[in-house]
């Protein structure tokens, strides 16, 4: 029978997983109870194994779950594991859970929000090392800790209202909600390496006003989340965990744009925006 192993921030070691049980990735094994973004079981992701085979599954509604192979060394964040992600679970309907992936033998780094967890599958204990260095406390090197060592923009904790000012600023402005949803599409459709939509594209599909709006739009949900700028990166991932933005704001945004294109708004801001006359 195969073995599933995962490494424990907390103990500093690798624990087996039963296979007459579900290995639950919640709140408490993730981050140690402190991150109250992550669900509890069962609304989270999990391993079982099923069919003589482990699987990942996930019955999170507000992360996706990335998976994506050891590399080796210890130089892995949550970004890293999202570029070079195997499989991502998209964020599962409510009452529903994810089409499982199978895990095949190796080192696996699984990601959920901010944080990460190293598995092996079928890999001797002397060979499965310590896939990540630990930090400050214990953790695994998460987009915190990355910052803490110098990269990134600064640590800044998130607002305690932080959620509840950009629901209110959102329920005022629907249009910068659509916008928001809009730019930041492949982050909520789960793409590997997400980019963002370039801002003059989503002012001319939503005929606003110009790019600027989208930049005045990113400029006050930072202010109204950290009271600051330069959390550009950290900005979708903040919106999508807290359920502030998803595939229903998306969607309203995307019939938007087909019906401006119908009846030629798009090409009509796309003149304005592009061929403005110089002054």
């Amino acid at each position: 029978m195969a073995q599933l192993a995962i490494w424990s921030a907390a103990r500093r070691e690798w624990l087996n997983c039963s296979p007459d049980e579900i290995t639950w990735l919640d709140r408490q094994l993730l981050s140690e109870g402190k991150d109250t973004t992550l669900h509890r079981s069962p609304r989270c992701p999990g391993l079982r194994y099923v069919h003589y085979r482990w699987e990942l599954f996930s019955r999170d509604t507000t992360h996706r779950v990335y998976l994506a192979p050891y590399p080796g060394g210890s130089g892995v964040d949550p970004q890293s594991v999202r570029t070079t992600a195997r499989h991502v679970l998209p964020m599962a309907p409510e009452r529903y859970e994810t089409v499982p992936v199978r895990l095949e033998a190796g080192q696996w780094l699984i990601s959920v929000g901010k944080w990460i967890l190293p598995l092996c599958v079928d890999v001797p204990s002397p060979r499965r090392g310590q896939p990540t260095v630990p930090i400050s406390g214990g953790q695994a090197r998460t987009q915190e800790g990355a910052r803490a060592a110098g990269q990134g923009s600064p640590d800044s904790p998130p607002l305690a209202d932080a959620v509840t000012r950009v629901r209110a600023f959102f329920d005022r402005n629907s249009t910068a909600r659509l916008a928001i949803a809009y730019l930041y599409q492949d982050f909520i459709l789960g793409a590997v390496a997400p980019q963002a939509v370039p801002m003059m594209d989503v002012a001319i599909a939503l005929d606003l006003s110009g790019d600027g709006a989208v930049s005045d739009y990113k400029k006050e949900l930072q202010r109204r989340i950290w009271n600051e700028q330069r959390h550009q990166r950290e900005l979708p991932e903040f919106l999508l965990a807290n359920g502030l933005i998803g595939p229903a704001d998306l969607d309203q945004a995307k019939k938007l744009a087909v019906e401006n294109e119908r009846t030629g708004r798009t090409e009509t801001a796309r003149k304005r925006l592009r061929y403005r006359p110089k002054k």
